[in-house]
């Protein structure tokens, strides 16, 4: 039973980044598909599932019961969150919202109650990136998206109308997706892989070796270039340079300065090539003076002012989880949501859940103490910038890694 125990939990996370899964046809927004307005099972809630039952047959630790007043804080933030799926303009979007984060929360439980090491929750949340990286850099070079029902993945052309790419003197050009719904999601992994691999650079190598983790970060920064996400690049630039500065701090030895340097370097050679090779499409995505790209900030931009208009009309609890999309469909302000978390979190729960929402990053942030500095520097530029974490399985994933990495046990 130890065995599937431990290895219930490492398979779950190497199964969380992929998108398979089972789910209803749902109501159809602006003639596409709704995706937040269906039912979905993914493949990764069956190692969750085996995960959280395994963990709850060991015996409880005195620390966990009765709840401290500080857990309370946490418990009383996840309730006002919750609380906005009673008055859903339509229930089933946020229902399917809670179930997520309720898998996701009983998971991070698990985690906890099972002692998993820092260091080794780290090395297999970092491994289960890998194949994402080398997806998404293949799918770059070949410029395609073959789609696979087994692995959640739908196909994508560059002549597709809808798809993530760079137009650039006359030609369309398609971004890496990886196993992931959007460019713009895979980076923001990316951007995680990048920092774990140097903020623990040094159990990483004790684990599987100098090579190993030189190449896994070569292949992250390889394809968040290649992603051309700007946001996952701001995040993983904050986060990288602390990640460094902190992982320089607890290396000891020469040998171990030495090891940190040539991962450093190998990020930066990787990334200087790659930004090289590919000047022309890197530069369109940081001067955003092209057709698509002043098209997509001005829709970005007006979906700000929307939702604003839209709050105001449900101050207290919001639209419901998951339904910005349809408030502002309906008030005639079109599909696309507001690209900032913190406003999303308002439109949908409203002055309840983001009160609730303060509560439970206040608390986590007083937990983890010092360690909160990377998960927020790779966590904020994302949500500034953007509404997956929120809104999307695969961001809310994301948001778990990072949060989860910081309030398991610390090795030695």
């Amino acid at each position: 039973m130890a065995w599937i125990r431990d290895w219930s939990w490492r398979l779950a996370l190497i199964a969380l980044p992929w998108q398979t899964r089972w789910f209803t046809e749902g109501p159809s927004l602006g003639g596409l598909p709704w995706e937040q307005g269906r039912w979905a099972f993914y493949l990764s809630w069956i190692p969750f599932a085996l995960t959280v039952l395994l963990a709850s047959w060991q015996p409880f630790k005195p620390a966990e019961h009765p709840l401290s007043k500080r857990a309370w804080v946490g418990v009383v933030g996840l309730f006002l969150i919750a609380l906005p799926v009673c008055l859903s303009i339509f229930p089933p979007a946020s229902v399917q919202w809670l179930v997520q984060v309720c898998m996701l929360s009983l998971f991070a439980w698990a985690i906890l109650h099972l002692n998993v090491g820092r260091d080794e929750f780290v090395a297999w949340s970092v491994l289960a990136i890998v194949p994402e990286a080398v997806l998404g850099i293949g799918q770059f070079f070949g410029q395609q998206v073959v789609g696979t029902e087994w692995l959640g993945m739908s196909p994508q052309l560059p002549a597709t109308p809808g798809v993530a790419v760079i137009e650039v003197a006359g030609r369309r050009i398609l971004r890496a997706y990886g196993g992931l719904p959007h460019p713009n999601i895979l980076g923001g992994w990316l951007a995680y892989g990048l920092a774990m691999s140097v903020l623990y650079a040094k159990s990483l190598i004790k684990r599987w070796g100098r090579y190993p983790v030189e190449v896994c970060a070569a292949l992250f920064a390889i394809c968040l270039v290649l992603t051309f996400s700007r946001a996952a690049w701001i995040a993983a630039a904050c986060a990288l340079g602390v990640a460094f500065f902190l992982s320089w701090k607890k290396s000891w030895t020469l040998e171990e300065k030495l090891r940190l340097m040539s991962l450093g370097a190998v990020i930066l050679v990787c990334v200087g090539v790659v930004a090289a090779a590919e000047r022309q499409l890197v530069f369109v995505r940081a001067t955003n003076d092209t057709r698509l790209e002043e098209l997509s900030t001005s829709e970005r931009l007006d979906s700000i002012r929307a939702a604003w208009i839209v709050t105001a009309n449900h101050p207290v609890l919001g639209t419901g989880q998951n339904t910005a999309i349809l408030a502002l469909s309906q008030a005639g302000f079109g599909i696309i949501p507001p690209h900032f978390t913190l406003l999303l979190i308002l439109l949908e729960t409203g002055a309840i859940g983001s009160l609730g929402f303060v509560l439970l990053v206040g608390r986590w942030a007083y937990a983890v103490r010092a360690g909160v500095i990377v998960p927020l520097l790779i966590l904020l530029p994302l949500g500034l910038f953007d509404h997956y974490l929120w809104s999307l399985w695969a961001g809310q994933s994301l948001v778990m890694l990072a949060a989860l990495a910081q309030l398991t046990k610390p090795g030695e």
